[in-house]
């Protein structure tokens, strides 16, 4: 396992022109990880072996973040019924034949460069803010489908539960909607439809997941190198895939759940099967918001009450980000087979300081004591300063936007 303490995202780009400012994170903030965004491409920029030996140079550790199925695409886009964040993006399917290019780029990343840690980003499917990925899962393409055949989950059993689900939430009660809400999005479809198709597709995700970190583990563990991944929110991570406890358990070394970017991340899926219920069922806009929330364990957080205010809130309040951050650490606690291999990742700006701070002694308490920012200005706050104005206590804002 890799036994650093604090890293920092950033560029290669970052690292090669701005030197001190590596070197102050070491010294002063006691970063002993720099976690390099490699992207998808082949093409690394030249700055990268200089990146490499200067955080050598300062003693810390070398990872690469690792892209993943992000890449072509297996539908038009533009055409979507959802336009969710990650809609926007096309992605090719896990398990497909892109995972021998995935293969080759991480033997190559790890003989050129010889990292400590390799770490995959977005190895997963879509997150349920894309409802339609939910609920028509290989839609677009055959090969995906076939294979989904084979595991047992037709597209017509697929379309089938669909149908059947939005038939019941359509002549269901409230009370009957927000009593089968209460067990999660998988559940709530699966008692709706009254079949488990749906859940016999997030098994065939997770396995799919599953299987295809074993080869990239295989392929960087080959050279030494420690494997891992960022892993979406516990609050709907089997749907993506990213079972904390069977996929992460035998895989990974390591596992650092994604927690910033709440706007797209959780308020968005939140409000997109808001929206879609409201579409569907005898429920006014207050009732499909709590259905929401309930869909994503988060139905004892105080949230936006409107779907407007849902689409401005972006990261969401102090308060709000405590409350729903501060679950999910305990989720992954609680999911995870090994909580020792937990890595939490945190906004380093943007977020109110006096919430990280409460945000990192949640997780000491559950002994997690690990943890990697995007963003460095609260890794440099004056160490004088108090909650009451950590907003004015930079010593020193980053240089550059390759420090995220």
């Amino acid at each position: 396992m890799d036994n650093w303490k604090l890293g920092v995202h950033c560029q290669p780009d970052a690292v090669a022109a701005s030197p001190d400012y590596a070197k102050r994170l070491a010294e002063e903030a006691g970063v002993d990880c720099f976690i390099l965004r490699a992207g998808y491409s082949l093409a690394y920029p030249p700055s990268t072996e200089k990146a490499v030996e200067i955080i050598r140079g300062l003693g810390a550790h070398v990872s690469f973040l690792m892209g993943s199925w992000w890449g072509g695409s297996i539908r038009d886009v533009e055409n979507l019924p959802s336009k969710s964040w990650e809609s926007k993006y096309p992605m090719d399917m896990p398990g497909s034949a892109i995972d021998e290019g995935i293969v080759d780029k991480l033997q190559k990343l790890c003989g050129a460069y010889k990292p400590d840690a390799i770490c995959m980003t977005h190895a997963r499917y879509r997150h349920p803010g894309y409802v339609e990925g939910v609920l028509d899962e290989g839609s677009g393409d055959t090969a995906y489908q076939a294979r989904m055949e084979a595991a047992g989950i037709p597209r017509t059993d697929m379309l089938a539960a669909r149908a059947a689900w939005e038939k019941a939430l359509g002549k269901a009660d409230k009370a009957t909607l927000l009593k089968a809400s209460e067990g999660g999005l998988v559940s709530f479809l699966c008692a709706l439809a009254q079949d488990n198709a749906f859940r016999r597709l997030v098994a065939f995700r997770n396995a799919t997941v599953h299987s295809a970190f074993r080869t990239f583990r295989e392929a960087v563990t080959a050279f030494g190198v420690s494997f891992g991944s960022n892993a979406y929110s516990p609050l709907a991570a089997e749907v993506c895939g990213h079972d904390y406890g069977a996929v992460f358990a035998d895989t990974c070394d390591f596992v650092q759940p994604l927690l910033p970017f709440l706007e797209y991340h959780r308020y968005e899926p939140l409000a997109a099967w808001a929206r879609y219920i409201l579409q569907h069922a005898k429920v006014d806009e207050a009732t499909a918001i709590a259905l929401a929330q309930n869909l994503f364990s988060l139905g004892d957080v105080k949230c936006p009450e409107s779907l407007r205010a849902f689409d401005t809130c972006e990261e969401g309040s102090g308060e709000m980000i405590r409350a729903i951050v501060g679950k999910e650490l305990q989720m992954c606690k609680t999911l995870a087979a090994d909580p020792s291999k937990l890595q939490p990742v945190f906004r380093g700006k943007g977020w109110d300081w006096a919430v990280t701070d409460g945000l990192i002694a949640d997780a000491q308490a559950m002994g997690i004591d690990a943890f990697a920012f995007m963003g460095c200005e609260y890794l440099l706050k004056d160490p004088s300063a108090t909650p009451a104005d950590y907003q004015y206590a930079l010593t020193d804002p980053s240089p550059g936007d390759g420090w995220f």
